[in-house]
Parts: structure tokens; C-alpha cells; sequence
């Protein structure tokens, strides 16, 4: 019959519903699961107004990967110039390889500005290389020379001993079975690997893509504010300027990816 079209099932054509997701919700995970005066402090930058109740909502992903012991006791101290001091830690290795099949990722955290670079790594090797290519990049991108290496007592860093000594690099390591004199870079893994565990959890990934999770935390966090910078972002002491939030996703949501080089039936998807 003309203007008939005949369905060979109803269960093809049901409407499929999408439970709405509150604006904190949605929000509180963009940013990375932060606390709640972290999700207030960003909503002044964009066009968000914050539930009331926003200090009681609950959030599974964080009950969940956020239950840790207590931190190193604080040390205000702060260097007066970004790059002035640098803070270095190898995390790992885990037993579960990531996607590209690193096990350890090297963190490095700025003193100055707090903010922090990391780095996925196949073994520890490559710390050496790794590091010079970063005094590089802070010469080149930010006229700045970094002057006081901190780290602990692995072998991977007092291999570059000398290369510290001849470019006047001040190397300075903790105590033995003391990370507490390295605690601020400490600290700073337990937060990436909070906030890591969250991620994964919210976006229910399997464990391999560990690293990703990792990269991504290292992300946000330079683009949160920060109490102990009052409430400024590590991204705008480095660059003078606000990070863009509006770029921002959920970390594990559906995405779709157009190959541009597939030449095939145009109806198909």
C-alpha cells in the first residue's frame, strides 16, 4: 500500500528514555570529582549555579577510591619562582600494565605553581631522558632555568649526578625510609591516584586503561583551583591567564569518531 511501511518488530521502534543528570553531578565529574568548594570556586568562572545542598550530595566513585590514611603533616614553604624547585617521584610498578604497557609513571610537580607534569613509563630508564627534555621545555616555553632538583634516593635519579652538577643543578635527596621529606610530591600521588580511582570507577573502564586515567587526573588538576595558591589555578600562576573549562567532558563518556579515509556506503554508519 502506498504511504504504508511495514515493521517486522515493535521492539525496534520503542523510544529509548534518558534519565536526566543533575547539573552538579555532571559537573563534580567533568572536574574530577573535587571537593565542593572546588566545584563553587570553578562555577564562578562559567555559566553553572551550584546546588544548595552541593556539600551533601554523595558520590560513589568517591566514597569509593578516596579512603586513604592520613597525609604528611603541611609544609607552607614555597618557592618564590615557578621552576625555582622541582619535586620528582617514580610511582610503581603496578601489577597490571597499562594500554601502551607502561607500569610506572614519573610525576613531577613545580613548587611555585603546583602544577604537575606525568609521564607513563616502560621501565625506569627513561627518567634521564625524560627530565632533560623537561629543563628543555621550561627554558624554551618559559625563559626559566630550574635551579633545585628534589627527588628521593632511587638509583634512576642519582644517575644524573653529574649532569646536575654540570649544568649547576642543586640535587637534593630524602633520607632513607623518610618520604615524609619528600612529601609534597607524596602528597601529590595520593592525589592523582585518588581522583585516578574515581575516574575509573564513575567510568566503570577495565584496568588497563589505568594510564589514561592518570594523564587525565594531571590535566585537571592544573586547571582546579587551589587553596594553597588562594584558590588560583596552577595553569593561571604558569600561563598569566583562566584555563578554559567549557572543552571539558566526562571522563569515559560516548564518543563518536568519523575515519576519513574509509571510502564506503554512504547510509552505512
Amino acid at each position: 500500500m502506498r504511504g504504508v511501511y511495514y515493521f517486522h518488530s515493535m521492539e525496534e521502534i520503542c523510544a529509548h528514555q534518558v534519565g536526566m543528570v543533575d547539573s552538579t553531578d555532571l559537573w563534580h565529574a567533568r572536574l574530577g570529582h573535587p571537593s565542593a568548594s572546588v566545584v563553587r570556586k570553578v562555577s564562578s568562572f562559567i555559566n553553572y549555579v551550584p546546588s544548595s545542598q552541593l556539600e551533601n550530595k554523595a558520590c560513589d566513585a568517591c566514597l569509593c577510591a578516596k579512603q586513604t590514611r592520613a597525609a604528611f603533616d603541611l609544609n607552607s614553604a614555597r618557592a618564590i619562582e615557578c621552576f625555582e624547585m622541582i619535586h620528582c617521584d617514580i610511582w610503581g610498578p603496578y601489577q597490571y600494565s597499562s594500554s601502551c604497557g607502561a607500569r610506572y609513571f614519573l610525576t613531577i610537580v613545580d613548587d611555585h605553581s603546583r602544577a604537575v607534569w606525568i609521564h607513563l613509563l616502560l621501565n625506569k630508564g627513561e627518567v634521564g631522558t625524560i627530565l632533560k627534555h623537561f629543563f628543555a621545555m621550561t627554558k624554551r616555553q618559559f625563559n626559566k632555568e630550574v635551579r633545585v632538583v628534589r627527588s628521593d634516593n632511587g638509583k634512576e635519579f642519582i644517575a644524573l649526578k653529574n649532569y646536575f652538577n654540570e649544568h649547576g643543578i642543586v640535587f637534593q635527596t630524602s633520607c632513607v625510609y623518610t618520604p615524609q621529606q619528600n612529601g609534597r610530591v607524596e602528597r601529590k600521588h595520593r592525589h592523582i591516584l585518588e581522583v585516578a580511582r574515581a575516574l575509573r570507577f564513575h567510568a566503570n573502564l577495565p584496568i588497563h586503561f589505568w594510564g589514561e586515567c592518570v594523564l587525565a587526573v594531571g590535566y585537571l588538576i592544573n586547571r582546579l583551583p587551589c587553596r594553597l595558591l588562594n584558590y588560583k589555578s596552577p595553569y593561571e600562576i604558569l600561563y598569566s591567564k583562566m584555563p578554559c573549562y567549557t572543552n571539558l567532558r566526562v571522563f569515559g563518556c560516548m564518543c563518536y569518531a568519523h575515519d576519513k579515509n574509509v571510502l564506503g556506503d554512504k547510509f552505512a554508519p
